[in-house]
């Protein structure tokens, strides 16, 4: 997959972004706070329809604009393609997302173009809190399994319609039985296919990530990767997979041992909803012991492995973006990355210094400087 040219329009700091890419690795260079993060953010929009670093859209828009737009033009392996984003502000907030010049849905949106970034944020996916972690594998996932991201979506709402049901029991001071029953019910289902898809998964890029850590560490150190379920009254790591009904039968009986509590509390405690990622290194939890290199090395192994994953799935590698990692890593390990992607990921790294890169003939240079690109 390469990308060939980015578009924004009222994006953040610009009036308009019109950026020819290179083939292979394109190095964005230029002072704080000029706009280098922002064409990241938004190839990324323009694969996913969010930002990486914001949940509040608005703060996309350009000061005083009305709406905003994210075009990108991008090859893969069915050959030239295009995904256009627009959203409108005012009275009424519009969304519109269009692949080929043809209007999707947001659910229709995730697996057309496959990016994987990592941006200083992402150290929150070990130092953060276990929704972050989720969110992580789940969007890994979407975007090679349409089929995982509307389980999500259907196993969300289920979650959410059995805490109404269990909060509104308490305050009519009635309880149906059947109707648990019949909420348990779907969601054992949905939960037992989500589980089942997560520990695949992961098993998959924890297997490459522990590899690419280990050479980058120079052989001194040994990544781990574990899932952890949340159970009633204990966790499981790296549970064994199980088949779907297995995994339904499980979830009905935890469900059913649990089913006082869950009243009394009017939520659901346990699914894939509350389950957790771990990272270990040298068997120390890398979250409370890991230093700070530790941690960011440990990340980017998971997100260097995360383009071997999609390359399994979907033939090809995705695009990288590479937000403000060369500055904070040493000479060696700025080599380990550059190698591992020479000639096979095309690649977007920003820099406050081009000379943290080295000199290729792959490499193409923008320098940006309050909203303007200029290539050299």
């Amino acid at each position: 997959m390469k990308v060939n040219h980015v578009l924004l329009r009222n994006f953040r700091n610009y009036k308009t972004c019109d950026l020819k890419t290179g083939n292979s690795v394109n190095i964005l260079y230029g002072n704080n706070a000029q706009g280098k993060t922002n064409i990241l953010e938004g190839i990324y929009y323009g694969a996913f329809g969010i930002s990486h670093r914001t949940s509040k859209e608005e703060e996309l828009l350009k000061l005083e604009e009305e709406g905003f737009l994210v075009k990108v033009n991008f090859e893969n392996n069915s050959g030239e393609q295009e995904i256009y984003v627009k959203r409108i502000s005012g009275k009424r907030t519009q969304k519109e997302i269009k692949y080929n010049s043809n209007p999707i849905k947001p659910k229709e949106h995730y697996g057309i173009f496959n990016v994987v970034m990592f941006s200083p944020e992402d150290l929150q996916i070990v130092k953060g809190d276990p929704a972050l972690r989720r969110r992580f594998l789940d969007m890994d996932i979407s975007q090679t399994n349409k089929i995982y991201y509307s389980l999500l979506l259907k196993y969300n709402k289920i979650v959410k319609q059995r805490n109404r049901f269990l909060k509104d029991s308490i305050e009519r001071n009635s309880f149906d039985k059947i109707q648990l029953d019949t909420w348990d019910n779907e969601f054992s289902k949905v939960a037992a296919r989500i589980i089942s898809i997560r520990i695949n998964v992961l098993e998959k890029i924890s297997e490459v990530a522990v590899g690419i850590y280990h050479n980058i560490a120079k052989n001194k150190e040994n990544l781990a990767i574990y899932y952890e379920q949340k159970l009633n009254n204990s966790k499981i790591q790296f549970p064994k997979n199980k088949s779907i009904k297995e995994w339904e039968e499980f979830y009905l009986q935890l469900l059913l041992e649990r089913r006082q509590i869950d009243r009394y509390r009017a939520t659901t405690g346990i699914g894939p909803h509350r389950d957790d990622l771990v990272f270990m290194i040298d068997e120390k939890v890398a979250k409370a012991f890991g230093s700070q290199g530790q941690q960011r090395t440990a990340v980017l192994s998971v997100k260097l492995a995360e383009l071997e994953y999609l390359k399994q799935e979907v033939g090809e590698y995705p695009i990288l973006l590479l937000d403000d990692v060369m500055s904070e890593l040493d000479v060696n390990r700025r080599e380990q990355i550059l190698g591992f992607i020479d000639g096979r990921v095309q690649t977007f790294i920003t820099v406050n210094d081009k000379s943290l890169i080295p000199k290729r003939e792959c490499n193409s240079y923008f320098y940006i400087e309050n909203g303007q690109v200029k290539e050299g």
